[in-house]
């Protein structure tokens, strides 16, 4: 489930880096003196305006289905769908 443990110090490095695409990225366990102390992950805004980018991508194809979209949306745990 979480793709990278890095240090307090390397995210201070590197922080540009690690967050450019920080939003379709797994969330990253920060460790302080080599244990893990933090989880970093990204705002689910942040992932939504992602998704929102790419939901526009399928327009005029063959995947172009309204039944898709809602199929693909509703958890089965939700009684509704999630708004976009």
């Amino acid at each position: 489930m979480y793709g990278r443990i890095i240090s307090i110090t390397e995210l201070r490095r590197n922080f540009g880096e690690l967050t450019d695409d920080f939003a379709i990225s797994s969330p990253l366990i920060l460790t302080k003196g080599g244990a893990p102390f933090a989880i970093l992950s990204s705002a689910p805004e942040e992932k939504r305006k992602i998704l929102k980018k790419s939901a526009g991508s399928w327009a005029t194809t063959s995947l172009d289905d309204g039944n898709l979209w809602k199929s693909s949306l509703k958890k089965k745990s939700r009684a509704k769908a999630i708004k976009l």
